[in-house]
Formats: C-alpha cells, structure tokens, sequence
C-alpha cells in the first residue's frame, strides 16, 4: 500500500512547532539575548590582555631607550 506524499507530511509535522504559539520564539530570542549578554559583559568586565607583539615591542622600545655603557 503506497500512501505518498500524506505520509512523510505526518511524519513531519511532529517536529514543527505551532503556528498559533509565539512561546517557543519568544524563548528562543530570549535565551539568545541572555547568552549575548553574558558574553558582553563577561568581556566588558574582563582585563584586556596586550597582545605578544605589543609587549615585546615595549620590551625592545624599553632597552631602546637606556644608556649604554
């Protein structure tokens, strides 16, 4: 017995969320929003780090500048 297209569209329609319910969107941009947040702060909040070539570059500028013997 062939049942076609009708049944692979049963089959899928298990996974699609309702049409009528802004719930799971509105969760989903919420906890999208809170991740990006997080991450914003955390690196806000966070001591920047000078990268290698910057502070080799001080290390070098820095005996640049001494006196010699």
């Amino acid at each position: 017995m062939m049942c076609g297209i009708e049944c692979d569209a049963a089959f899928y329609r298990g996974y699609l969320t309702g049409d009528q319910s802004p719930a799971p969107l509105a969760v989903a941009l919420a906890t999208i929003i809170a991740l990006w947040s997080l991450v914003y702060l955390i690196g806000s909040i966070a001591p920047m780090a000078k990268p290698p070539a910057a502070m080799a570059a001080a290390q070098w500028s820095s005996l640049a500048a001494r006196p010699g013997p």
